[in-house]
């Protein structure tokens, strides 16, 4: 068993080929998006088409946005925060430090946070002020009554920036047990199975196999979504209720996760391999 510190990431081959993954997986949502709708509202297909181009396009320029800032902003934190430490058996993940992979997803995420705010913050009430002012002529009192108040919660920074340092805390606190559940899986050998090839100072990502990482990322999602759900009941929800997040997070983290193994190990010999830094 090797422990392994990742000591950087090449942003150019995480971007690139997280961003295909999404732009494969939109196209995939957008056509699911458009028969369903399709089917259910009459002659409505037609014009339901032109979304899988706006849902893909929109998929591309996010992705390239988040793959960029999160292969970035790890490689700038690695090195105040400490970096990320794997334990690898041949191909077979044992251990993921929790502590480094908590503390820098949630220093990202924060940062990330913040910065699509401030751009949401400057545009969004701009646009909105002019929807009302249209909604206002075409005599829509009411619609323009609720796009005010959107703007209002918009423009709301204080309350904005407390949902965010919420979803923060809140995040960074299921990224910590979601490794701490990975690694008492992976102890159990259900954890991820990947293929590495060292090319120069950089460790490239070959293949991962996809039934091990759908098991592995299901279960995960089915024990942080039975937290959540044992919450919802205290709080009052129905059990019913809770019963279908926890099985619909189950079977969205299987078919999500399997979707980006086989997606990586298609595109990754066309867009080229992801490329990380192990000492």
């Amino acid at each position: 068993m090797s422990v392994k510190e990742l000591k950087s990431i090449d942003i150019s081959s995480y971007t690139i080929i997280s961003t295909g993954i999404t732009a494969l997986i939109s196209l995939l949502i957008s056509i699911i998006i458009v028969g369903v709708v399709g089917l259910i509202v009459p002659n409505s297909f037609s014009v339901m088409l032109f979304m899988i181009p706006t849902i893909v396009f929109s998929g591309i320029i996010c992705s390239i946005f988040f793959g960029f800032s999160e292969a970035y902003l790890y490689n700038v934190l690695s090195k105040k925060l400490g970096c990320i430490k794997l334990d690898i058996d041949g191909e077979y993940i044992k251990k993921i430090s929790a502590k480094e992979t908590a503390l820098i997803s949630g220093t990202i995420m924060l940062i990330v946070l913040l910065v699509v705010y401030l751009a949401v913050a400057f545009f969004i009430p701009l646009f909105l002020s002019s929807l009302i002012t249209v909604l206002m002529y075409a005599a829509q009192t009411a619609v323009a009554g609720l796009v005010y108040q959107a703007m209002i919660m918009v423009s709301n920074t204080t309350t904005i920036v407390l949902g965010i340092i919420g979803s923060v805390i809140i995040g960074t606190v299921f990224i910590l047990l979601a490794t701490y559940i990975y690694n008492i899986l992976a102890s159990s050998d259900r954890g991820i199975t990947v293929k590495l090839e060292k090319v120069g100072e950089f460790t490239q990502l070959e293949s991962i196999d996809p039934l091990n990482f759908g098991i592995a990322i299901a279960a995960i999602s089915l024990i942080l979504n039975i937290i959540v759900g044992l919450i919802m009941i205290i709080s009052g929800s129905q059990i019913f209720t809770a019963l279908s997040n926890i099985m619909g997070g189950f079977v969205g983290g299987f078919i999500a996760a399997i979707l980006i193994a086989v997606f990586y190990n298609f595109l990754a010999p066309k867009l080229g391999k992801l490329k990380v830094e192990l000492e």
